[in-house]
């Protein structure tokens, strides 16, 4: 067993939004050192002056060194199937696993964390950061806040924690972390390449056939739940075995991530994805015309091939909206039929007494072109997939309409410039409960729509 002990030097504290200036990379066996690396990496940006000021590293001294790019073969190389150890290890480890995926390699690795394992292995410490631990246990550190004297201080310290380790703490670790194994029959390339971002996943059949769609936060992390566990039974071993190829798509938000979810189950309906009873509603204001050509308004129980005026998850929500239909427009109450648990039969309508078609349709008819005009059309900006892009809802009429990405910097007079025509969609009732469920939690991201309408804030 080898590991990669690793220390880097950055632009800034996140991965997606800045770049590695140095790295240091130690192979060691669990007893001693087997090789080193070191190098500047030219981060392609300025290195802001309190970086400069806490590292000691210039943007003079990067000018001339090589790209993470360039470096990144011999970094795959060194850190491939080996464990890897850092001093809160998920900074180092999103760093680079970022840089290398830019780079085009594909790379994951199990992971311990020296801060992690030294609470466990040495409780009782004042603090936990690498400079004060260190000083604490009497270990050196040469070149403080330089890669390599960083990661020669965390080479010593995890040897002391491999000699003080009388509980198997790191070997439990390990087990807890280590990626899970994965069926024989699924492209292992497929799922080193899946990103630990929000967006879906798709499993296809030996033949390329979608059969199930996913969503998540974090993609990686999801799939891998679908093959943890000691359930053994024959459905999730059918499953399982199903599965030959992994793919995925991602889309910044999970907002988009759900609503790409049912775009590709609506397009696909793939065989394992059962719950699709949620994309419909659960009741309607319908209009029919009855046998003597007058338009009645009835609110009933989802039918999908009724016609609907509005969809609604409540029956009150509905019986509201057609009293206060009735009440503006004056429609007779003997042509409306509200919603109710109870199943009397309907009385027989007396024609005689009711007023002309003609009439009754014209009130009807200007009720529901309220309704219309009443109904909401926006369009709801959030975050991309990266830092250089956006993301879009186009509402229109009560109805999604389309969804995508367009770029950060363009310049938008009117919305119909970002809809590219992959990103139209038919709607359904599921799809539009969320948009507008999303809109009434973050107004600040929504534009509302009008035929005269300033884009400037995007």
């Amino acid at each position: 067993m080898e590991y990669a002990i690793v220390d880097i030097e950055t632009t800034g504290s996140y991965a997606a939004g800045n770049q590695i200036t140095e790295i240091a990379i130690v192979i060691h066996n669990g007893t001693h050192v087997l090789e080193k690396f070191q190098s500047l990496v030219n981060p392609g940006t300025l290195i802001p002056f309190h970086i400069q000021a806490l590292t000691g590293i210039s943007n003079e001294m990067v000018e001339d060194a090589p790209t993470f790019q360039e470096l990144a073969p011999t970094i795959y190389q060194l850190l491939n199937k080996r464990i890897f150890v850092a001093h809160n290890v998920n900074f180092d480890y999103s760093f680079i696993v970022n840089e290398l995926q830019n780079a085009g390699f594909a790379w994951r690795a199990p992971k311990l964390c020296t801060v992690r394992l030294s609470r466990k292995i040495i409780p009782n410490q004042s603090s936990y950061s690498l400079g004060k631990l260190c000083q604490n246990l009497g270990i050196r550190i040469q070149d403080r806040h330089r890669a390599m004297g960083d990661a020669e201080a965390t080479v010593t310290l995890f040897e002391k924690l491999v000699r003080e380790d009388k509980e198997n703490i790191i070997e439990t670790t390990l087990k807890k972390t280590r990626e899970h194994r994965l069926p024989t029959h699924i492209n292992e390339d497929d799922f080193l390449k899946l990103p630990e971002t929000t967006g879906v996943y798709l499993f296809h059949n030996a033949g390329g056939k979608i059969i199930y769609v996913g969503k998540a936060v974090n993609i990686r992390n999801r799939v891998l739940s679908h093959f943890s566990g000691s359930s053994g039974t024959q459905k999730r071993q059918a499953f399982i075995n199903g599965i030959h190829h992994i793919d995925y798509i991602e889309t910044g938000t999970e907002l988009m991530s759900l609503l790409t979810e049912c775009r590709l189950i609506k397009q696909y309906w793939p065989t394992h994805n059962r719950a699709l009873k949620k994309f419909e509603p659960k009741f309607s204001l319908i209009q029919y015309t009855d046998q003597r050509d007058y338009i009645r308004l009835v609110v009933s129980r989802y039918d999908k091939h009724a016609k609907a005026i509005q969809h609604f998850e409540r029956p009150y929500e509905a019986n509201q909206l057609l009293l206060q239909l009735m009440e503006e427009f004056e429609l007779d109450n003997r042509l409306c039929y509200f919603y109710s648990v109870h199943t009397d039969p309907k009385p027989k309508t007396d024609y005689t007494t009711l007023p002309a078609a003609e009439s009754h349709n014209s009130k009807v008819e200007d009720a529901l072109e309220k309704v219309k005009a009443d109904s909401q059309s926006f369009i709801l900006i959030d975050q991309g997939r990266n830092l250089d892009e956006k993301s879009y809802i186009l509402f229109k009429n009560n109805n999604l309409y389309a969804f995508g990405f367009f770029d950060r910097d363009l310049a938008i007079s009117d919305y119909e410039d970002i809809i590219k025509e992959d990103d139209k969609c038919m709607s359904n009732y599921y799809m539009n409960a969320l948009v507008l469920q999303y809109m009434e939690r973050f107004p600040s991201k929504v534009v509302r729509l009008s035929n005269k309408h300033s884009y400037e804030q995007f």
